[in-house]
């Protein structure tokens, strides 16, 4: 088992390699930037899933017939994005919100529904399929929900448990953006400069990587060898043994 332990771990320090992987000084430094605008804010984009609640009266996207007796107030009815980008909302039919962050979409909708007379609407809008996925040296790594916009770096490491005993803290990586041609940011958090780096504001389907240190990781090579020959000589001494007895 310490075997396979060992080739995993080789296997994953290569995973996600730059051609840029020399050490940096930069507390936050843009390996490769595909020039998107930063949005502060995760967009609403089709096939995406939205709960949206009227803090004052969830019967206007609930009838209250398909309420439990027990429902509170924040209670949030869940709508799909279709492919044109509109939601269907009870009383004021399509509306269109592909391209929104959830504070628009929200004052959108509010609006829509003051030109239908309702008293004092207080629409809120969460996008409930925005996820972030961590790898390499953290307490659980997995996918994690985004749910508040301002999920930072920070937060996300401390959601998954902290970094490891021999966690790179000088190398965490974030990529984001499509596949073919991601944007790859390397953090150094031994710099507290970090924490006030907008960039770090975690996007939909980042993927964040947080490397082993290099003395670790030659420990663990060492260890997976050792591992290797151990069973190598277990097995041609067992070998040479029934050679012995057959004779």
């Amino acid at each position: 088992m310490q075997l396979l332990g060992g080739c995993a771990f080789v296997n994953r320090d290569v995973i996600l390699k730059t051609p840029f992987d020399g050490d940096t000084s930069s507390s936050a430094y843009v390996v490769k930037n595909i020039d998107q605008q930063s949005d502060y804010y995760n967009s609403i984009k089709p096939e995406d899933e939205l709960a949206i609640a009227d803090l004052q009266d969830i019967t206007i996207l609930v009838r209250k017939e398909h309420l439990r007796n027990d429902f509170k107030e924040d209670t949030y009815a869940t709508f799909k994005v279709n492919a044109a980008g509109d939601i269907n909302l009870p009383l004021i039919g399509k509306v269109h919100v592909a391209g929104l962050n959830r504070d628009q979409a929200a004052q959108l909708i509010e609006a829509k529904y003051s030109e239908k007379e309702l008293k004092r609407p207080l629409i809120d809008v969460r996008i409930n399929n925005l996820y972030v996925v961590v790898m390499g040296e953290v307490a659980k790594q997995g996918k994690y929900i985004i749910n508040r916009e301002d999920y930072e770096l920070i937060d996300l490491l401390g959601d998954a448990g902290g970094l490891t005993s021999i966690a790179n803290k000088h190398r965490v990586k974030i990529i984001r953006g499509p596949r073919s041609k991601p944007e790859v940011i390397i953090v150094d958090l031994a710099d507290y400069a970090f924490l006030k780096d907008q960039r770090l504001k975690l996007q939909s389907r980042d993927i964040i990587y947080v490397e082993p240190r290099t003395a670790a990781l030659k420990a663990h090579h060492a260890q997976a060898y050792s591992t290797f020959f151990q069973i190598g000589f277990v097995a041609l001494n067992t070998i040479l043994l029934i050679v012995n007895l057959s004779k």
